[in-house]
């Protein structure tokens, strides 16, 4: 069913189809809800945002928390990297392979979205529905503005082999 208030913030959304793949109702609003950098880091118990105030938002700890309108993209990739992302180049469908974007505005992070096994993306909007959508360009525009970085990470939970090697070369060098 078209949710009327997402498609006056995202106006690419209508006819999209978007509303044919319903995932969740709306839910509360911080800091009981969670919101979209919650959702595609697969997190629906609080919202994360390097927000000042622990209390309201949720954070990687060993991450710096910054003051509000200057959160920075670099913080924002950490955090998915904490979850075991890795930049990649493109949100091309790859089979096996879960990737999210992080969306920019002015420089600074807005949004973000999870790719699902299909090759659909899904977004939490605000305090509104999570949905499913074709494209990235559904939801690009005034809103989150455009899709911007793109990490990726193997759904079966193991390290990429680049990153396996890795962590064999640290154990050889420091324990050998």
């Amino acid at each position: 069913m078209p949710c009327p208030e997402l498609e006056l913030a995202m106006p690419s959304l209508k006819g999209t189809g978007y509303d044919q793949y319903p995932i969740s109702p709306q839910t509360d609003p911080a800091p009981k809800g969670y919101n979209c950098i919650a959702f595609a880091a697969g997190h629906t118990d609080r919202p994360w945002w390097p927000h000042p105030n622990k209390f309201l938002y949720y954070w990687p700890p060993h991450l710096p928390r910054e003051p509000v309108g200057a959160e920075t993209l670099q913080n924002f990739i950490r955090a998915f990297e904490w979850k075991g992302y890795r930049p990649c180049k493109n949100g091309n469908h790859k089979t096996g392979i879960e990737k999210v974007v992080i969306f920019m505005k002015n420089n600074m992070p807005t949004h973000a979205a999870r790719q699902l096994e299909s090759g659909m993306w899904i977004s939490k909007c605000g305090d509104l529905e999570d949905i499913q959508h074709n494209s990235l360009s559904a939801v690009e525009g005034n809103l989150y503005g455009e899709a911007h970085t793109f990490l990726h990470r193997r759904r079966d939970g193991k390290l990429f082999l680049e990153d396996r090697i890795r962590a064999f070369v640290r154990r050889w060098f420091y324990n050998g």
